[in-house]
């Protein structure tokens, strides 16, 4: 029989036991640490644990040894992983021509999946960019794709993301529905890191309609569900939702600890979309207890973290406001 010393690691990763997994993989030695499928077993446990420069530099290198290898199914997958580590460290320009190859890629694999997938990618790269009509294009081609297959997990994310967009737009019933379809297709899927996010999306979609009862409920589980899983970035995005339902409810002082704990989690994960996010919303609390030089401080900050991105509309929103509450200091 041939002997496969991955199979275990494999196996973890899998079943998204990623704490588990590095130690799987970081227990093996040369020459299959230098394999390329090492390489891409490590970039996937990397990005899931939020060492996102770690995984971004694991899965160029798994590219790069697929390639040589002439493997264009194993290079379609560390490109689309390596892009991933770009679009979360803030480099979309990288992340988007990554995506493109790997869908060209997969394109010609016929892999209805990893296309899909990298839809779903592109997608958010138009989102962080606030091209919302190219970004749920890109959202509609993913669902597409994952129905097609059955991917109740890969469908849930594509509806995730679809009830974000729609719920910045304000189309507050169109991202209830996407919000409710992901959570179905989550639990589906027995996935509880995007269960955790479908939740948050819906919770913040709650908040806008004015549910606050409904929005803390869920907004509790996606907190449980994020700790749970492992997923910090989750965890970070629901303090943030969580900060807002406190905020609008009136508990100032809770709203500020949980943004700057989410803060905390975004600024050791380096992304700078989270970051901005949290600046931005920890800026709405200073602003309602009336402390505006800090509101404005935290307004540029969130700038500076867009900016960062290349998510220039949004950037120089945070300027504007940013320089408003200046005058009111």
């Amino acid at each position: 029989m041939h002997d496969d010393p991955l199979r275990t690691a494999r196996m973890v990763v899998q079943s998204g036991r990623f704490s588990d997994a590095w130690d799987a993989l970081a227990h093996l030695r040369e020459p299959v640490r230098l394999s390329p499928e090492w390489m891409l077993l490590a970039a996937v446990t990397h990005f899931r644990l939020g060492e996102f420069a770690r995984s971004r530099a694991a899965g160029l290198q798994a590219r790069d040894g697929f390639r040589t290898r002439g493997d264009v199914d194993g290079e379609m997958r560390a490109e689309n992983t390596a892009a991933a580590g770009a679009f979360a460290l803030g480099d979309l320009v990288a992340a988007e021509r990554g995506f493109q190859r790997a869908m060209a890629l997969a394109h010609h694999l016929e892999d209805t999946f990893t296309s899909a997938r990298c839809a779903n990618n592109l997608g958010n790269v138009a989102y962080y960019r606030a091209k919302h009509a190219q970004a749920l294009g890109f959202y509609r081609l993913a669902t597409t794709g994952f129905e097609k297959i059955g991917s109740w997990k890969g469908m849930a994310e594509a509806w995730l993301n679809t009830a974000i967009v729609w719920q910045e737009d304000g189309n507050l019933r169109e991202s209830r529905e996407a919000a409710d379809r992901a959570i179905d297709s989550a639990e589906r899927a027995g996935d509880a890191r995007v269960l955790a996010q479908a939740l948050a999306a819906r919770a913040e979609t709650a908040l806008a309609q004015g549910d606050l009862q409904l929005g803390h409920a869920l907004v509790t589980r996606a907190l449980d569900l994020a700790r749970q899983s492992g997923d910090p970035l989750a965890e970070a995005d629901a303090l943030r939702i969580h900060a807002n339902l406190e905020r609008t409810s009136g508990g100032l002082r809770p709203a500020e600890d949980a943004a700057k704990r989410g803060l905390e989690i975004a600024q050791r994960l380096q992304h700078p979309w989270a970051e901005g996010e949290l600046y931005r919303d920890l800026g709405l609390v200073y602003a309602a207890q009336g402390r505006y030089p800090e509101a404005a401080d935290a307004f540029e900050a969130a700038g500076s973290a867009f900016r960062r991105l290349g998510a220039v509309s949004r950037a120089e929103e945070m300027q504007e406001r940013a320089a408003a509450y200046r005058t009111r200091s």
